[in-house]
């Protein structure tokens, strides 16, 4: 599990929606500008296994239709990452050892078959959890400082129980009012602001929104009763 997975699949679900007509776009045309570095097309370009991966998937789209989404999520991915480390450590936002541990006791019992797996050596699959575990700890504890600090709608997602997408949007929207991106590219802005701002059948209810301990203890915690 990493960083990347905590918002770009809800990305690529909302530019799926949102594609239109493309135009034709040089390999290193400027298409956006995150922290005073430019982000050129070249640079968001995915890997030939990538399309065919993913057009096995979007049937109805054709090679160039592909290789514009996973561009446009390729850019989401890249601001996403980038301004939720910058919140963190703005906001001094780390795990505790407490937490750390806590996240690896419960990825050990997901990961429990591969202490058999001979393709695993003990060392290698030890630091696999502990990398897991405290990325989980940390994407838990910045879900928590945003909710906090914007409030929100608040969805499910595979990776992220507790995902603050309302937080996300006013996160997004500030800082790129302060000038830290901008996107010049009118269809990768478009497809970037349709997605963050895409609203959610299924959310919490604000009753049932609880960030008091993290996701998995209390799921943990209710597989036990």
């Amino acid at each position: 599990m990493t960083r990347s997975d905590v918002i770009p699949m809800v990305l690529f679900a909302a530019i799926v929606v949102s594609l239109g007509i493309n135009t034709p776009q040089a390999a290193n045309e400027i298409i956006a500008r995150l922290f005073n570095k430019s982000i050129s097309n070249s640079e968001l370009q995915p890997t030939g296994a990538d399309v065919d991966r993913f057009q096995s998937i979007l049937t109805d789209k054709s090679e160039k239709e592909v290789r514009t989404l996973l561009a446009q999520r390729a850019l989401g991915i890249k601001i996403t990452e980038s301004v939720l480390a910058d919140f963190a450590n703005k906001n001094e936002i780390e795990p505790n050892d407490s937490e750390i541990q806590s996240a690896y006791s419960v990825i050990k019992l997901w990961t429990v078959d591969l202490d058999d797996n001979g393709n695993f050596e003990e060392d290698e699959l030890e630091r696999y959890r502990l990398a897991m575990a405290q990325g989980m700890a940390k994407s838990w504890k910045v879900s928590k400082a945003l909710y906090e600090a914007y409030g929100g709608d608040v969805v499910f997602q595979q990776d992220n129980p507790l995902t603050p997408v309302g937080a996300y949007q006013k996160l997004f929207e500030q800082y790129r009012e302060k000038g830290e991106f901008v996107i010049y590219d009118p269809v990768f802005k478009a497809a970037f602001w349709s997605s963050v701002r895409m609203k959610y059948a299924n959310t919490y209810d604000q009753d049932n929104i609880d960030f008091s301990l993290p996701w998995w203890e209390k799921s943990m915690t209710a597989s036990d009763k």
